[in-house]
């Protein structure tokens, strides 16, 4: 019996080394070709038959032989058998890459330029690739510059930022957007994604946020978020007593939508004192947007039911730890001297509680003169760390670092120092 369906067909025969006359036959003759047809009119079923029983089943035996001559009916597709690499390549892993690698590969083929450049491919691409690729650093009155964690696979075409309509400074960035702020002391912001040379300005918002505005960018990946929306929070003192519910100064939060394209304040009003002055810009996870105090303590802001919370830190935090993400959880990275060596102390949880404590190698970090700073965790297992002018990525599991950058004298500590995912997610223009 041939089988065939579009342009390959197989034969069931039956062959017989002896007669089965008691047998009831199932074919006239051994040998003898039948043709049927099954429900489907274009579905031709080709029968072969040969001589021979199966006791056991009550069928005659069979094998399935190719058939050479290829049937084709009106109404069934042709299937491709012969798949490229380069195809399974674009429809399984080019998505995965950074935005780097993509730019080069356009140049493989028309076919994968137009695939690569396609609004659906690059919101895939920025759903499915989520690893930290470097860091968006600037020094004060200078522009921005990007320090590769991988130079071969990961960059951005203007590291300067030089795109955007005026001189910038960064200010926070999340899942490849970057949010910078114009250096005129104006409340003009950025929304821009480096890989791409998208960006956005934003409306003037309602309330002047001061020139060291607490901002926090909260952009999350979604499948089903096809427009890239995002929001944007700034956390502010507010003194007058206008909009304010108590007779003291608060803190305020203004919110930024994408969906709407304005600004809004939120109806929750701050009034812990350990909150009343930020140390800089905010972290967004999983909904919730944390700002560190200078008391000690972490201002946390849900973006869903805008309430507030306080964490407290633990009493030796400072300016050489990092409140951070660490394998999808808040954690803080505060690194000490331990006698003869420098340690790593991990905390974690709501309670900010020591989870691990790590020795640092003496390879990298021997001289007890220089000043050990913590400036992000990425990718889970990679430590960024500034040391006697240098940019280290020091490697938690193999206890191995590796030199990203060298300083040209100028104090690091003053640097900005913003995570940046090299993904192709798309700005909309406002």
């Amino acid at each position: 019996m041939a089988i065939s369906e579009g342009s390959e067909e197989f034969t069931i025969s039956d062959e017989c080394n002896s007669d089965n006359s008691g047998e009831e036959n199932l074919f006239d003759d051994c040998g003898q070709e039948e043709y049927m047809r099954d429900l489907s009119h274009d579905h031709l079923v080709k029968v072969e038959d040969g001589c021979g029983y199966d006791a056991f089943h009550g069928y005659r035996n069979k094998r399935i032989v190719p058939e050479t001559k290829i049937w084709e009916y009106s109404g069934h597709k042709r299937f491709k058998h012969t798949v490229e690499i380069k195809d399974v390549v674009a429809d399984h892993a080019l998505e995965f890459l950074p935005a780097k690698t993509l730019s080069r590969f356009r140049a493989v083929s028309k076919e994968w330029d137009e695939l690569i450049t396609s609004p659906f491919f690059m919101h895939k691409q920025a759903y499915h690739f989520r690893d930290i690729s470097g860091l968006f650093c600037q020094l004060p009155g200078n522009r921005p510059f990007f320090v590769s964690l991988n130079h071969d696979a990961y960059g951005v075409p203007s590291p300067s930022l030089s795109f955007l309509p005026e001189p910038v400074t960064v200010r926070t960035s999340c899942n490849g957007l970057l949010c910078c702020q114009s250096c005129d002391g104006e409340n003009t912001y950025y929304i821009c994604n480096p890989a791409n040379k998208e960006w956005r300005a934003l409306p003037q918002s309602n309330f002047y946020h001061g020139t060291e505005p607490a901002l926090a960018l909260a952009f999350e990946p979604s499948v089903l978020n096809f427009a890239e929306h995002f929001q944007l929070v700034c956390a502010f003192s507010l003194t007058d007593h206008a909009f304010s519910l108590t007779d003291h100064p608060v803190i305020c939060f203004e919110i930024y939508s994408s969906r709407s394209s304005s600004w809004r304040l939120a109806d929750t009003e701050c009034c812990e004192l350990d909150a009343m002055k930020l140390n800089g810009d905010g972290l967004f996870l999983k909904g919730v947007a944390f700002w560190e105090t200078s008391a000690g303590a972490v201002l946390a802001f849900d973006l869903n039911d805008e309430h507030y919370g306080i964490l407290l830190l633990p009493p030796n935090s400072g300016p050489h730890g990092v409140l951070t993400e660490m394998n999808g959880e808040l954690c803080y990275l505060l690194p000490h001297k331990d006698k003869n060596e420098y340690t790593l102390d991990i905390y974690g949880d709501m309670d900010m509680h020591l989870k691990h404590s790590i020795a640092l190698g003496l390879e990298f970090f021997n001289n007890f003169n220089k000043e050990l700073r913590a400036l992000a965790c990425v990718n889970n297992d990679m430590v960024i760390f500034d040391f006697g002018k240098r940019l280290y990525a020091y490697n938690l599991k193999t206890g191995k670092a590796e030199i990203l950058r060298s300083d040209d004298g100028t104090d690091v500590g003053y640097v900005r120092y913003l995570p940046y995912v090299n993904n192709l997610v798309h700005v909309h223009p406002s």
